[in-house]
This record gives C-alpha cells, structure tokens and sequence, in this order.
C-alpha cells in the first residue's frame, strides 16, 4: 500500500519534484510479494518495472537506493542488510524491524558508510525524525510523549464523543479502515511501542531491548474511566512516552493509557490523527502533528527521505545508540515501569458503607501517597457505588501495590483501575 502511494507520488509528481530536489527521483525496478497481484493495481508505467525477487531490483545497474517497504523482519531484513554490504543507502519504513533488530541495520550502515532514512516509521508524514535529527538537533532532549497509534486515537475519541463501548468503536474502525482484520498490534500497543523506540534511540541514543519495554494497549478500555476523566476535565489517550529520569541516570521508555488535561497539546489529538510533543531544555515544547498513516501520507514521508538522500543530508547518517540484544545500550539505563513517577488516577467499585475510604485511604498513606481529590458518585447504603481518587505524583509501582490491597478489601467489588496522568505537575 505504502509501495503503490511512493510510486504514485514520483510519477504524479514528477516535475515538482525534480523543480524542488534538482534532480530527479526515478524507480527503476520494483520487486513485490505478488507479481500478478502487482500488474493489475499499479500503473502500466510502474508494472513494467516489475522484477522477479529483491535480488533482481538491487542488482540493477541504476539503483542507487534502496527503499524497503513491504515490513516484516524476514526478507526486509535481507533485503536492507544486502542494500548496506552494497552501499547503497536505504530508506524504510519498517518501524518493527528497526525497533526489535535496529542495532544490525545501524551497525551496517555505520561501517557502509551510508545512510538509513526512516521518518515513514514513526509517524507517517509527521515529521518528529526530522525534528530530533536537525530541528533540534543543538538541544537536551528532555522528553518526547506521542499519541502515535491512530486507531487507537480513533476509538477513544469515538468512544467518548458517541458514548459508544470499546467493541462498538473499534467495529467503526475496521469500516472505516482504520483497523486491520486482526488489530492486536495497534489496540495491544506494539505499534506505539515500536515508534517510541525509534524516538528514544534518537532523543536519548539508548536502544533497549524492546522485550523489555512495558506495554499496555487500550484493548478493553471502559466507558466509564473515558467519561469520567472528561468530568475531571482530562481525555484518554494511549500515550507513547519516552523522557530521560528525574535522577538523570535512566530512561523511561513505556505505552499505556493515561489521562491527559484538555488545555494540553497531545489532548487535541482527535480521531485517526498522530502528534509527537518533544521537550526539550531550551526550546521547551514543540508539537509535530499530521497524519499518521495511509498510503500517500506515508509516502509523502518516504519520498522526504529519498530527497534527503539525494541532497546528501549528513544529518541522516547514524540513529543514536548501538547496542547488544541483551542488554541497554548508551550512557542511560531503562527506568523500570513501577519506578515512574505521575499523579494517577484511581477507580474503584466499592459498597458504600462507613469505613470504607477511611481504609482506601490508609492503604495509600502506608505507600507514601498522598490524595489530591476524591469523587464519589451518588449512592444508597450498602450498594455499589464507583469512587475515584486522584493522587498527587507517586511511584507507579506503589500506586499499583495500593491498588493490590484495595482490592482485598471485603467492600471493594471489583478490580480497580490505575492510569497515570501525564501532563500535571509531575
């Protein structure tokens, strides 16, 4: 899909191209998956370009660079190993190959000498490789936070503007095309996780390995938590976030769902759209918005890194850390998830019967956690009644060992949710 967008692009575009780069962007040979398939969707213009496997379209004496764009790790990582031993420069946007086997790809760039362009990996058009790469390239990257999975953003936003259930938006998603037949890497959090990584590699040049990153998808999120943090005057979104540690000695690194205010930036995010909001020391904030996906705002991205190549941007040489696949890599060390530290969010079912936030409440103190607010809904003694509680910044870890007691408590009915808010005084 991404394939047939580029190639749109370069042949619809082709003057415009060649008027801004100065040079022109030219496909010489195209190798696919299915070349039947592959005769009857592309132009007759780009079909007969078609060659039978990847061998073919390196070995063309005019194929300067080599852009993979068909994912997985099997043959897209021969293919951009086989491109680098070549020396010819690779653009991709295969955000699962680099994240899980980056340090292979970047060490063999490095000793090729040649460069990996992969902004269409991150966040489609949305230009935050650029921006770490060379907009901010003189700055302390202090954090970067994403609402980058556009399904995701899809549903949620779905679900609170409808007042609609988790499995009713993502049937939405699927007939709008926002959602694959099987959704599990978007609603499960590993597309998110897999762009995170590639910023912390960038912001941080630290590249854990990505079995380690804690991640939790919006699969199954509750009506409930999503309009009640919109009574708290916040919005859910699944948050991608990766910031250096408060003692400086780490990097957290993590996916969830949490809450964020409405005044702040990653809040106005709505439906399939992605944002990536970086801080940095001097800057401070800077927000990078636009599509996410789709095949020709994802080709737009490509394309940016051909002519990248083209004009030969150093910028685009090296991607931060290089590491081994046991261990992190870098000056910084990932940030255990129970170690980060937010305000949260607490929901809990509970009979309404005295004594009951009195030992809610205990149960935190002991955890060194203090209480910003608490609201209880209307209730009738002895009945089920949701109460939330917002705490000021506490160790995620403690929030979710209170949540453990809590639920132990003889009144507490069900299991009680936990997000950390991001955004709030931290």
């Amino acid at each position: 899909m991404v394939g047939g967008g580029v190639l749109d692009l370069l042949r619809l575009r082709k003057k415009e191209i060649a008027r801004r780069l100065g040079a022109e962007l030219e496909p010489v040979a195209i190798a696919v998956r299915n070349m039947d398939g592959a005769r009857k969707r592309l132009h007759p213009d780009d079909a007969r370009l078609l060659v039978p496997d990847w061998q073919a379209a390196l070995a063309h004496p005019q194929a300067d660079i080599a852009a993979e764009l068909v994912g997985g790790s099997g043959a897209a990582r021969e293919f951009i190993l086989s491109a680098l031993s070549q020396k010819k420069p690779v653009v991709t946007a295969n955000k699962a190959l680099l994240a899980e086997h980056g340090d292979a790809v970047f060490s063999a760039a490095a000793v090729a000498g040649v460069p990996v362009a992969f902004e269409a990996a991150v966040a489609g058009c949305v230009p935050a490789v650029k921006a770490l790469r060379e907009t901010l390239a003189g700055d302390n990257i202090l954090e970067a936070r994403g609402v980058i999975n556009g399904t995701c953003n899809y549903i949620l936003t779905r679900m609170e503007s409808e007042r609609i259930s988790f499995d009713q938006a993502l049937a939405d998603a699927g007939r709008m095309g926002y959602a694959e037949a099987d959704p599990a890497l978007d609603i499960d959090g590993w597309d998110a996780a897999h762009k995170i990584a590639l910023i912390a590699r960038l912001a941080f040049g630290v590249a854990p390995q990505f079995s380690r990153i804690p991640v939790s998808g919006a699969r199954g999120m509750d009506l409930r938590d999503i309009l009640r943090a919109r009574e708290l005057g916040c919005r859910v979104k699944l948050l991608a976030v990766a910031k250096r540690a408060d003692d400086g000695e780490g990097v957290e690194i993590r996916v969830h769902p949490g809450l964020v205010p409405r005044e702040h930036l990653l809040a106005r995010v709505e439906g399939a759209m992605n944002a990536v909001v970086i801080r940095a020391e001097h800057s401070g904030e800077t927000m990078y918005y636009g599509a996410g996906a789709g095949a020709h705002p994802t080709a737009v991205a490509v394309v940016s890194d051909l002519a990248d190549i083209i004009r030969g941007n150093g910028a685009l040489n090296g991607a931060g850390a290089n590491s081994n696949s046991d261990s992190d890599s870098g000056a910084a060390k990932l940030v255990p998830l129970e170690n980060a530290r937010a305000p949260h969010y607490m929901r809990m079912r509970v009979t309404d019967r005295p004594g009951v936030l009195a030992d809610c409440t205990r149960i935190l103190a002991e955890r060194g956690i203090s209480i910003e607010a608490i609201h209880q809904d209307e209730s009738a003694p002895e009945k089920p009644v949701d109460v939330v509680m917002l705490t000021h910044s506490a160790r995620h870890g403690a929030a979710l060992e209170s949540a453990a007691a809590m639920e132990q408590l003889e009144a507490v009915s069900a299991p009680v949710v936990v997000m950390m808010m991001e955004g709030r005084g931290e």
